[in-house]
């Protein structure tokens, strides 16, 4: 850990990618607008600025690597008045009611500390012109837009879709996606662009519908075998918003279309949530008991009367590894059969032989991260770049937990 003077004061920092990162890790939380650490370090909104022994002028802070020796000097009484300046400047544009209406948003959170509000933001200052209503899941409002262009860098670097763009210079820029609405853009929902916003111009629909969550809870995604993590935020019992965990081992804090938006199926009212056994042309509802003891039986009966071979199982793309490598070890040496197979191996045989043939292995592409033992690696993360496309509409019907079997 490097030792640097901080403010006067001799201390420790840890390793982190930028001198920002560090500071915030240690307590001192600058306001980095146009930070993410997701992306490359940009230092375009100036408000992180702090000044070096030893350099000229003051230098962004989340831009800078931290350096033995260092002497970082963040609350002089010039910088807090450029903080203060530039806040100033964006908030004779900024719509007074966003403030009030979403107060934990980084941008808001920046103005609380300088106590900038009231007549010094713009009051009434929304132009319909800059609402955008037409995407299911994403509710766009530029009059909340500070062109701190993070939506279009975490477009352009983590997703690689290139959707939204600076649009004109000076006071007249403004981000704009590269169709006539976001409905008709390229944009594929993967909700990172409304992740990373600080103001909210970028929003989820239902947290705009359902309100702020008060709950949120880690856990995975439910919908393949990559293992994304989720951070699902909720009110009471309902499912708000779900965003990714960003410093995930797997995910690298995004996630696509399925696991950002796809959670409807939760609150279906169609969706099965009991055993069932078929009988004839309906469907009955039985305890798990009964419906194990009913497959057990049935499968008990195929064996005896056709041998194992007559029964084949199914793994599934959706399981962990742990779960198909338990698949298989049941079909072989409870069933005795060798039958075992997955729905990937079908769907994704071309894609996986046109892999192997281009790139030397049937892989989907996302990063691989290299062990230091030698002849090892490990492929996880589906972050950047991405070639796949998901439909920007997921499937919302799931069967949670159910089992069917046909008599």
């Amino acid at each position: 850990m490097p030792r640097v003077i901080l403010n006067g004061k001799p201390v420790e920092l840890p390793n982190a990618p930028t001198l920002a990162d560090a500071l915030a890790a240690t307590g001192v939380h600058l306001p980095t607008m146009c930070h993410d650490d997701r992306l490359e370090p940009s230092g375009n909104c100036r408000l992180c600025l702090v000044r070096i022994k030893g350099l000229g002028r003051p230098v962004p802070a989340c831009a800078t690597a931290v350096t033995e020796g260092m002497d970082i000097d963040t609350s002089s009484s010039d910088l807090e008045a450029s903080r203060r300046g530039i806040l100033e400047l964006l908030a004779a544009r900024y719509p007074v009611d966003a403030v009030s209406r979403a107060p934990d948003k980084p941008f808001h959170r920046a103005l609380a500390v300088q106590s900038i509000g009231g007549n010094q933001l713009a009051s009434g200052a929304n132009d319909p012109a800059l609402v955008d209503r037409s995407h299911p899941y994403i509710a766009v409002d530029m009059n909340r837009c500070i062109c701190c262009e993070r939506c279009v860098r975490i477009c352009a670097e983590v997703q690689g879709q290139f959707v939204w763009h600076l649009r004109d210079r000076g006071g007249d820029t403004r981000v704009e996606p590269d169709g006539p609405n976001l409905l008709a853009s390229s944009c594929v929902a993967c909700g990172a662009c409304v992740d990373t916003c600080p103001t909210g111009a970028l929003e989820d629909v239902t947290a705009e519908a359902l309100g702020t969550p008060d709950t949120w809870t880690r856990t995975v995604c439910p919908y393949c075998g990559t293992g994304c993590e989720l951070s699902v935020g909720t009110r009471g019992d309902v499912i708000v918003s779900i965003g990714p965990v960003r410093h995930s081992a797997v995910s690298k804090g995004h996630l696509c279309v399925k696991g950002r938006y796809a959670f409807e199926y939760v609150g279906a009212a169609d969706r099965v949530t009991e055993p069932m056994i078929r009988e004839r042309d309906e469907w009955r509802r039985v305890s798990w008991e009964e419906a194990l003891s009913f497959a057990a039986f049935r499968l008990r009966d195929v064996i005896d009367r056709h041998g194992a071979d007559a029964v084949g199982v199914l793994g599934s793309a959706r399981q962990t590894n742990e779960e198909n490598y338990l698949t298989q070890k049941f079909a072989r040496t409870v069933i005795g059969t060798n039958n075992v197979d997955c729905c990937a191996r079908v769907c994704h045989a071309p894609s996986s032989t046109a892999l192997k043939r281009s790139l030397g292995a049937g892989l989907s592409t996302i990063r691989s991260t290299t062990s230091s033992a030698p002849g090892s690696s490990l492929s996880a993360a589906p972050t950047r770049p991405r070639t796949t496309r998901c439909s920007a509409r997921a499937s919302s019907r799931r069967c949670g937990g159910a089992v069917r079997s046909s008599s």
